[in-house]
């Protein structure tokens, strides 16, 4: 037979790659989310909350003001004036409104202060110096300090700027108030991205799992809903094929079962009306005087067509218990008393075989949910194959034992066993049927089989 393959999914349809994918946003997360947060954050502060802008704009970088102030005190060299000197700090005061300037001449005398800071000292040792040049820049004060003429041998006094931080750092609080959050956002996507993919796999591998384990009426796999043409959607696809290939043999089956049913059902019929024929003739040449080896004949052709009778019954009830049209309706019986009853019609039988008949049967009732006719159906089919099959053991035996804290009926012999081969043994029908039986009637049936005989036991299959 030859076998389908299916075609390996795309690699853009690939749970691989889309795994893959989720992998490579992650390793781009952070060196594209940090510049994004940063322009998302600018963007939402310059347009959503501009007031913040204007009353507290970004106006200087200490790096320039830095470089500013050096380059001035660089071109303030070669012995200006100190009114020269004092000019220069009056215009970049009017530059610089927020910063504080002084500086000190030569002499070391404090000059020109814009504004006047009372914790400068009038003359400059060089111990306060030192010291001031070490705290001239602190937690909220930027300072800058640069000798005249950028030259610390020529002596020509030196110039200080100071200025609050906050005005450094103005407008940075607003421009970055929404950094975390939009950073918060960009990460929640990307978990989200990655929930959703492994949530649809887990929601589509439950439901071919789904698909597994519900049936239809006849015992089938449900087909499941195909899904995109990845490695998942391959599997759901080779499932539902593999369910059309049972529904198909399924179909075949019941067709076959259904014919087998009609051509039983049609023989078994057809044959009935030849055999009685047959039965009529031969009672008219038995009745006849004929020769002792053709009244032998006669005798083994009575047997032959009783068999034969006997198959067609058992075909016909098979036949009906299988295509359960077999009616039946048990209940609440002395199985004991049909018990009885069943072995008293085979007593002369097995009597006329030389059979040795041990029947111990208690007097109390033993009750059980069964079908009379069935039970005796079950009874006449194993006393039949114990006459046929194990007479020569000459024994036969009904009792009442314990099997598993249950109340069971024996029925032993002491013939070849069922393993035996014998020129009488028949398909195995009568066991079928007997099987059949016992189940609609909620009944155990056990063998126990050797070459010494045969023991079989039934009971409930629940407790009573």
């Amino acid at each position: 037979m030859r076998q389908r393959h299916w075609n390996k999914p795309k690699l853009r349809n690939s749970l691989l790659s889309r795994y893959v994918l989720i992998i490579a946003i992650a390793f781009l997360f952070i060196p594209v989310a940090v510049p994004a947060g940063l322009i998302l954050s600018f963007t939402v502060n310059y347009y959503f909350f501009p007031e913040h802008q204007i009353e507290q704009p970004v106006r200087y970088n200490s790096g320039d003001l830095e470089e500013m102030w050096h380059k001035e005190a660089k071109q303030l060299g070669g012995y200006k004036s100190p009114e020269e000197i004092d000019a220069k700090l009056r215009e970049i005061k009017d530059k610089y409104p927020q910063a504080s300037l002084f500086w000190v001449d030569s002499a070391e005398r404090t000059r020109l202060q814009l504004p006047k800071q009372s914790d400068l000292p009038a003359r400059w040792s060089t111990e306060n110096t030192i010291q001031f040049m070490k705290t001239v820049s602190n937690t909220n004060t930027f300072g800058v300090v640069a000798f005249i003429g950028d030259k610390t041998a020529r002596g020509e006094g030196f110039m200080v700027l100071k200025i609050s931080r906050e005005y450094l750092k103005q407008g940075r609080e607003f421009e970055n108030r929404f950094y975390g959050l939009f950073l918060l956002a960009l990460l929640s996507i990307f978990l989200l991205l990655s929930y959703l993919f492994f949530r649809n796999i887990r929601k589509r591998l439950l439901n071919l799992e789904s698909g597994m384990m519900r049936t239809n009426k006849d015992g089938l796999p449900i087909r499941v809903d195909e899904g995109r043409a990845d490695e998942i959607g391959s599997l759901e696809k080779a499932f539902n094929h593999m369910v059309g290939k049972l529904e198909e043999g399924k179909r075949r089956e019941q067709e076959e079962e259904k014919l087998r049913k009609n051509l039983i059902n049609n023989l078994s019929h057809d044959l009935r009306t030849p055999l009685t024929v047959l039965s009529g003739h031969i009672y008219a040449l038995d009745k006849q005087p004929l020769p002792e080896e053709a009244h032998e004949s006669v005798q083994l052709m009575k047997t032959k067509i009783s068999d034969l009778d006997h198959l067609i019954d058992h075909l016909l009830s098979y036949n009906l218990l299988t295509s359960g049209r077999y009616a039946m309706s048990a209940k609440a019986q002395d199985i004991l008393r049909i018990v009885r009853v069943s072995a008293a019609a085979w007593y002369p039988i097995w009597e006329k075989a030389e059979l040795t008949i041990d029947i111990d049967l208690p007097d109390e009732p033993l009750i059980w949910e069964v079908d009379e006719q069935a039970f005796r159906r079950i009874l006449d089919n194993l006393f039949q194959n114990l006459y046929r099959y194990a007479s020569s053991g000459k024994y036969v035996g009904i009792a009442t034992v314990q099997r598993y804290e249950r109340t069971a009926l024996l029925i032993a012999d002491h013939g070849p066993g069922f393993n035996a081969d014998t020129p009488s043994k028949g398909a195995g029908l009568g066991l079928a049927i007997v099987d059949l039986l016992m189940k609609q009637m909620k009944l155990v049936l056990e063998i126990d089989t050797s070459d010494t005989g045969t023991r079989i036991y039934i009971y409930p299959a629940n407790l009573s």
